[in-house]
Order: structure tokens, then C-alpha cells, then sequence
């Protein structure tokens, strides 16, 4: 029943139809307000697991060294352009980016400070985490059920952040939020070593290419990851895709559909095209085409009829592939009769196994 829903909300917060010849008269404000509607509600943290408060980030008050975006492929020049654009706002109305801090109950009392973005040791560790939604939908709120529990389970606090969404703001929006909200915790104190990167679909990807830029600018290896139901490939055509769309509640859009949400995400409005997909393919759009070698010690959890899981399956056999020495340090938990971020269904018995085991993944790190 949930399943379904949620399936119908997805289905309608589509328009009804548009033609590749049609694309010209894209609407990306009345997609966006369409999207709202549909979004995905707000959870809750039970008290007995922990609790949060709101905070933002002055993106004006986080310094990007542009220089170290060179080499990026498609994504330096817009990178730069995004971070031009945060430099000229001035004034009380320059940009902020909003984050629950998710504090666990067991850390609720140990420090008056707790609620503070700032570490309570130096060796504490912290997770990151980026939310799912098609990067259209979703909030830190939307995720809060699933981030309190994750929260709860690894003892840790958890910074869970407000990205732009397309298609108001495309890629790499998304990605450079992440990055500022990575930057964020360094300079707060946090040493990248004890940052975990978490996300689930949507922010599974964000996940991935936060790693691999964090990577390619000279970056500390992070302590960890967990990637739930990760949506690796935005140009798939593997065969679950087909396969397991009776069991899922995910959209098949054809690529050549201007609502195609990879499309939405990445250029809405743009005219398909043989570029357009070969620039979709980058490793910091779609993950799975990316180096693994080095990657840090990464849980991906996912179900087995979710419409992706032929691409979570060809990750998580790259990552053991680009890593031969360290195979002990890649976990791929692959759940029987589950869907897409199974996880949001928060009192499925799978669900609470699939909680206890990436709290135990993430203290063990």
C-alpha cells in the first residue's frame, strides 16, 4: 500500500506529456511547483532515539578554491560559475544552505555544546548526509525518521542538509552544496578522516561524486560511506530497470523523454542528443563509470527487486574490482523482496535490520 502511494505521487508529479519537439516551451517553474506538491512529507525522530535542530551554512563565509575544479570535464565550468555566482551575493540576503543536526539520545546530555556544529572532541566522528528524491524532491525533513534511526544506531551526530533541486537549479548544484557542506565541517574542526558520507538514492550518487571530487582536489580519504539503494547510472538501460518495474515504485521515463528526471536534473530544457548523453555519462553524473581505486570503506545496502539494483550490483563489484587488496573493506547487503530505499518504510522488519547493521558498519569504522 505504501508502495503504491508513494507510486502514484511520483507518476503525477510529472506533466502529462512533452515532445522532444516541444521542448522549447519547457516550463521549469511550473515542473518545480508541480514537484512541491508531491514532495515527500515530513518524518519524524522518535524521542526515545534522539533529536535535532535546525542550522545553515553562509556559503559566503566557506572559501572554494576554483582552481582545484580544473579538470573536471563538463562540470569545471559550471562549478566555477556557481561559485562566482555565491561571491557576488551580498548583504543579509546571501545564500545559505539549512541543515538538521540530528544528536542521538546517548549524546543528548553529555555536552551543552552538543547542538553546536562544532566536534565535542577531537576524534569525534561525524556523518554527512545527502537525501534522496530524484533531486527533485525531498528535504533534510522528508528524512528525518530514517536519518534519526541512522543517527541512533551508529551513536553518532548527523549534519543532513537542504541541496538546491532541479530543475530550478541544475547540476552540479546539488554537488556543489555537498561540497560546501563538506568544506563546512573541515572548517568547523572536523578532520575529513572522521567525516561518513551517507545518502540514498538521489543522494546515494551525490554520495559517490562528492567522493570523487573530494578525491580529485587533494582531499584526506573520508572514514567511510553508505550508500542506500545509490542511483549510480543516469543513463541505464540494464535489465531491472524493465525487469523489477512491477515491484517498484520508481518512474521508467525513457532517456529521450525531456521528463526523463536525468534529463530534468542534469540540462532541463536541452535538446536530446549523442553530447548530451556522453556528457550524462561523466563519473561525476553517473558514478558507475567512475575510478574506485582507493575508495574508502563502503556499505551499500539495496533490495532486490528495486529497478536498480543491476547497476548497485555492477558498483559494488567495480569497487571490489578497483581495490583488490582491500576487498574486506566493501559490504554489499543486498535485501530478498525489497524495493527502493526500503528503508523509508520505516517499521518494515528489514528495514530495522538494514539500521542495525549500518550503525554497526559505521561504529566499526
Amino acid at each position: 500500500i505504501h508502495r503504491d502511494v508513494i507510486s502514484k505521487a511520483v507518476k503525477q508529479s510529472t506533466l502529462d506529456s512533452l515532445s522532444e519537439q516541444e521542448i522549447d516551451s519547457m516550463d521549469v517553474e511550473e515542473i518545480a511547483a508541480n514537484n512541491l506538491k508531491y514532495d515527500l512529507p515530513v518524518s519524524e525522530i522518535p524521542s526515545t532515539m534522539g533529536s535535532f535542530e535546525r542550522g545553515a551554512i553562509d556559503v559566503s563565509a566557506v572559501p572554494i578554491d576554483t582552481q582545484l575544479f580544473v579538470g573536471t570535464g563538463p562540470t569545471e565550468k559550471r562549478l566555477v560559475g556557481l561559485v562566482e555566482n555565491d561571491r557576488g551575493e551580498r548583504g543579509p540576503g546571501r545564500r545559505q544552505i539549512g541543515f538538521d543536526l540530528i544528536v542521538p539520545t546517548a549524546l543528548l546530555d553529555t555536552s551543552p555544546s552538543v547542538f553546536d556544529c562544532q566536534p565535542l572532541d577531537s576524534s569525534e566522528h561525524i556523518i554527512l548526509y545527502l537525501h534522496g528524491g530524484g533531486y527533485t524532491i525531498g528535504s533534510a525533513a522528508s528524512h528525518r525518521g530514517l536519518t534519526g534511526r541512522l543517527a541512533f544506531q551508529a551513536n553518532l551526530r548527523c549534519v543532513a542538509i537542504d541541496y538546491r533541486l532541479a530543475p530550478l537549479h541544475p547540476y552540479p548544484a546539488q554537488l556543489h552544496d555537498a561540497y560546501i557542506a563538506f568544506q563546512y565541517l573541515v572548517q568547523q574542526g572536523f578532520e575529513p578522516q572522521n567525516i561518513v558520507l551517507a545518502g540514498d538514492s538521489a543522494g546515494g550518487n551525490l554520495v559517490l561524486a562528492l567522493t570523487m571530487l573530494l578525491r580529485h582536489t587533494g582531499a584526506r580519504r573520508l572514514r567511510g560511506l553508505l550508500l542506500i539503494s545509490p542511483w549510480v547510472d543516469l543513463i541505464s538501460e540494464r535489465p531491472s530497470v524493465v525487469e523489477n518495474e512491477r515491484f517498484d515504485y520508481l518512474v521508467n521515463v525513457p532517456l529521450e523523454s525531456p521528463l526523463n528526471r536525468s534529463r530534468i536534473y542534469y540540462a532541463p530544457g536541452r535538446p536530446y542528443s549523442r553530447e548530451l548523453v556522453d556528457e550524462m555519462a561523466h563519473p561525476l553524473v553517473s558514478p558507475i563509470n567512475g575510478d574506485f581505486r582507493d575508495f574508502p570503506p563502503t556499505l551499500i545496502q539495496a533490495g532486490d527487486k528495486e529497478m536498480l539494483a543491476d547497476d548497485i550490483d555492477e558498483v559494488y563489484h567495480k569497487l571490489l574490482a578497483d581495490n583488490p587488496d582491500r576487498h574486506e573493506s566493501f559490504i554489499y547487503e543486498c535485501y530478498a523482496d525489497m524495493i527502493h530505499v526500503f528503508h523509508q518504510f520505516l517499521d518494515l522488519p528489514p528495514a530495522q535490520k538494514a539500521y542495525i547493521s549500518a550503525g554497526k558498519f559505521i561504529k566499526g569504522l
